[in-house]
């Protein structure tokens, strides 16, 4: 089981995550999430309720697409919120190489626990290599 400190940055908590992503662990991956998350993977979407909704989004996604980088360029933290800019590069199902720019907040609980999380980026692949 991940253990979160309070103390830790923001940005250092979601550093950890970004390596059990690399490495796809799901339960490492898992574990940063409060039961009770609200996942908005794209804003204007449904948004994921509870950590069961963003398991069976992460095992779809690590499914489908392959290489997956999380670049994070510029980052600003509170004691409660993490907002992040970057890009994500990843390989899809088809074989294209995409690039996402993107921003996230990400809301924490007092327990380092991520309870909210909200990605905006273009979901077409405008940046997809042929």
């Amino acid at each position: 089981m991940t253990t979160l400190t309070t103390t830790e940055a923001k940005i250092d908590t979601i550093r950890r995550l970004q390596q059990a992503i690399a490495t796809k662990d799901k339960q490492a991956f898992l574990d940063f999430f409060a039961p009770e998350v609200e996942y908005h993977y794209h804003v204007g979407t449904r948004p994921l309720m509870g950590r069961d909704w963003v398991e069976k989004f992460i095992t779809k996604y690590w499914a489908d697409n392959s290489s997956s980088t999380w670049i994070i360029e510029r980052h600003s933290e509170t004691d409660a919120h993490l907002f992040t800019e970057g890009r994500e590069e990843y390989v899809n199902a088809s074989g294209q190489v995409v690039t996402h720019p993107y921003m996230g907040i990400i809301d924490f609980k007092p327990d380092g626990k991520i309870v909210g999380w909200r990605d905006y980026f273009q979901m077409a692949d405008p940046n997809a290599t042929k």
